[in-house]
């Protein structure tokens, strides 16, 4: 008699959500096409971080200022775009495949022409950018298409959102001289609006909160990488000194201090139980990458001394506040009617950064400016984790208290 087996079904990730549903049925894993697209990646995030790093006369100069979030802030959004459909539609099949990877062209092109001389630059960097957020509008397209319920609501939404975006940003090849980036980058803060106008919206179709925090948590990875690829060059461009030495020691210090309090805080947020648009984790990782490359770019200049005591200083406390800010956007979202613990919170990170500015911009040379940063790295990790630690024994030691008394 002829044996009949059931072959295994390859269960969708799109599957995972049930219509109407608050909560994923499944946890969902990073693929490795994920990580390969996050490999495309670090070439862009190299380049923009590079836009700090020339000083002229001892001074960043405000062209570069201006144009370093005008950069970055593309390519953030650009690869959210790809994280934030993988997270809720993504299924890894042929198609999806091919699409990222003419999307992965398209970076390529947009990180081939970051640079501080935009204006040469821009027809490219512009039909980059315009092409990965077209890619990104075919995928919700096909979604539009094919689903129903609110999956195909959402899809529809983002997909009508994404193409008015682009649309507009492609538009600015109409526009003469300094009117053509306005457009540009009308089109690209329109896009980023867009999907918080419709928060409420998004919420009937929660992300992934597991996968969010892993994808974002490898791209925190890739620009801590960066820090220490500072490091290494910096090495290799100068002789080892008892002063180079020491920079060299505190470089590391604020890379570990960072990595530990992010990825600790990172696996504690990743095992709450969050039903959401994923928006605190989204937009707050924007000040963290920005924090990262800045950070990196203090490191360099604590080696070559070729800022200035002011501009050094603003620099390390642009890369410390923006760090600060971003834990408490993604790690400590407030809440409608928050309890008086969030409040206190948020004073205490109001009186880091407060603190930070005094003294940072008060202390009289560059490598004590350089001391002062990495013990404000690694005290504010070290209290917030240990603050952490103790929010969680306190509410175990409550559960306890309830079982004892209540035998539950």
């Amino acid at each position: 008699m002829k044996e009949f087996r059931l072959s295994p079904k390859k269960i969708s990730p799109i599957a995972d959500i049930t219509e109407g549903s608050c909560k994923p049925i499944h946890p969902k894993k990073v693929t490795w096409l994920e990580l390969f697209y996050d490999l495309i990646y670090v070439a862009a995030v190299s380049m923009a971080t590079h836009i700090l790093a020339e000083a002229h006369g001892g001074h960043i100069s405000w062209d570069a200022i201006i144009k370093y979030p005008l950069i970055f802030i593309p390519l953030w959004w650009a690869w959210t775009g790809f994280t934030v459909y993988v997270n809720r539609f993504g299924q890894d099949n042929t198609t999806e495949r091919i699409v990222y990877f003419v999307q992965m062209v398209f970076v390529i092109l947009m990180a081939a022409h970051i640079n501080i001389d935009f204006e040469a630059h821009y027809l490219f960097f512009m039909l980059g950018y315009v092409g990965i957020r077209l890619s990104t509008v075919f995928m919700y397209a096909r979604i539009w298409r094919v689903r129903d319920g609110v999956s195909r609501q959402v899809a529809r939404y983002l997909c009508i959102s994404f193409l008015i975006g682009s649309f507009i940003s492609f538009s600015s090849v109409l526009f003469p001289g300094m009117a053509k980036f306005y457009v540009l980058y009308l089109g690209i803060f329109l896009d980023i609006l867009l999907p918080l106008i419709g928060r409420h919206q998004l919420r009937k179709l929660p992300v992934h909160h597991h996968h969010l925090m892993e994808r974002y948590g490898l791209a925190t990875i890739i620009l801590l990488g960066e820090l220490i690829l500072v490091m290494v060059d910096t090495i290799r461009d100068h002789s080892i000194t008892v002063e180079s030495g020491i920079v060299l020691l505190l470089g590391f210090l604020i890379a570990v201090a960072i990595w530990w309090h992010y990825f600790e805080s990172s696996e504690a947020a990743a095992q709450e139980e969050r039903t959401s648009s994923g928006q605190s984790i989204i937009y707050g990782h924007l000040f963290t990458f920005m924090s990262l490359g800045i950070t990196s770019n203090v490191v360099r200049y604590a080696f070559n001394r070729e800022l200035e005591l002011p501009g050094f200083a603003w620099l390390a406390l642009a890369g410390l506040g923006l760090y600060v800010v971003s834990v408490l956007v993604i790690f400590h979202p407030l809440k409608k009617n928050a309890a008086r613990g969030t409040y206190r919170l948020l004073g205490y990170h109001l009186a880091v950064l407060g603190l930070a500015a005094v003294v940072l911009l008060l202390l009289p040379s560059i490598i004590a400016v350089y001391i002062a940063c990495t013990i404000f790295f690694v005290g504010y990790a070290l209290v917030s984790l240990k603050t952490r630690k103790g929010g969680r024994n306190s509410t175990y030691t409550k559960k306890q208290k309830i079982h004892h008394r209540t035998g539950v």
